[in-house]
């Protein structure tokens, strides 16, 4: 029989203590990590050491090391912890009501992905989906599992897939089909203002694909949101050039129309999917990846 045993075992509480300090090597950065106050941590260590018996930190006035047998509990306790600790949020996980965390861009969840979202939803009635929407950057927060970013497939620190590209091609109120500066023939565009998404190089884009006599493509408003690019040119403001698959329910409700359907300009970036590439992704998150091709024309 062993010379030395415990008659119970050391509260969880008093080994997460122990754990967060050994690893962030402060009793006061393991108070912020705990959300508890410097002395409760401290008095959480000494317990721990009182019911084992042995001293686990040497402690000084700026700096906390573990001894040696506080190392030796450290290697011992932190992968059946970290275990526990996981079957802990495996279990509240089944529990909780499913939510799937994604990130997009505005426009494209406008547009796009929030008006079919219901199909996907309809599958899976308790499942909760929260959008992150950044635009021109990635934020990827831990929680989020994919990404849906509009660029090149050049995403460095992670694993891209192709989801869809868009068509460009000039869209405008119908106001602008009347009158005596009625848009009839490309040329006619040189009457209206332009409306640009931020810089002026998709219209310097199309402009080279279907040359215009007398268009300024240079000239015009200009405005940093997608969303506003839209609403400009519902109200009349100008003659935008938007993506079909992002403008599709404007035009059928009749807020919008192409007056030259057939001038569409394939646009040389795309929307791509990302995910982390050493992070598993959930089962409902490859279910949506899936559907999201489906939606996009690309399904296998």
């Amino acid at each position: 029989m062993n010379k030395f045993a415990l008659t119970r075992l050391p509260h969880m509480t008093l080994l997460l203590a122990f754990k967060t300090v050994a690893e962030h090597g402060s009793f006061t950065r393991a108070a912020t990590a705990l959300h508890l106050s410097q002395s409760a941590i401290s008095q959480q260590v000494v317990k721990l050491e009182e019911a084992l018996g042995v001293t686990l930190f040497v402690r000084s006035t700026r700096t906390v090391a573990l001894t040696r047998a506080g190392a030796a509990l450290l290697d011992d306790i932190r992968a059946p912890f970290d275990q526990l600790v996981a079957a802990f949020e495996k279990c509240a996980r089944k529990a909780a009501p499913s939510v799937l965390h994604i990130e997009a861009e505005p426009v494209m969840s406008a547009f796009w992905l929030t008006p079919r979202l219901k199909h996907f939803t309809q599958r899976f009635p308790a499942l909760r989906i929260q959008q992150l929407l950044s635009t021109q950057r990635v934020e990827f927060p831990d929680e989020v599992e994919l990404a849906i970013k509009w660029g090149t497939a050049d995403w460095p620190g992670f694993e891209t897939q192709f989801l869809m590209g868009l068509n460009y091609v000039p869209i405008c109120s119908p106001a602008l089909l009347e009158g005596p500066d009625a848009l009839r023939v490309p040329a006619d565009l040189a009457r209206h203002p332009l409306l640009h998404d931020r810089h002026h190089h998709d219209w310097e884009a199309w402009q080279a694909l279907y040359p215009t006599p007398g268009l300024e493509v240079r000239s015009g408003h200009v405005v940093t949101d997608s969303n506003v690019l839209a609403q400009l040119a519902i109200e009349g403001h100008g003659v935008a050039l938007c993506a079909i698959e992002l403008t599709e329910r404007a035009v059928r409700s009749g807020e919008l129309v192409m007056p030259f359907p057939e001038l569409v300009m394939p646009h040389q970036l795309a929307y791509y999917l990302l995910t982390k590439p050493h992070k598993q992704i959930s089962d409902m998150a490859r279910q949506f990846i899936a559907w999201l091709k489906e939606e996009a024309g690309n399904g296998a």
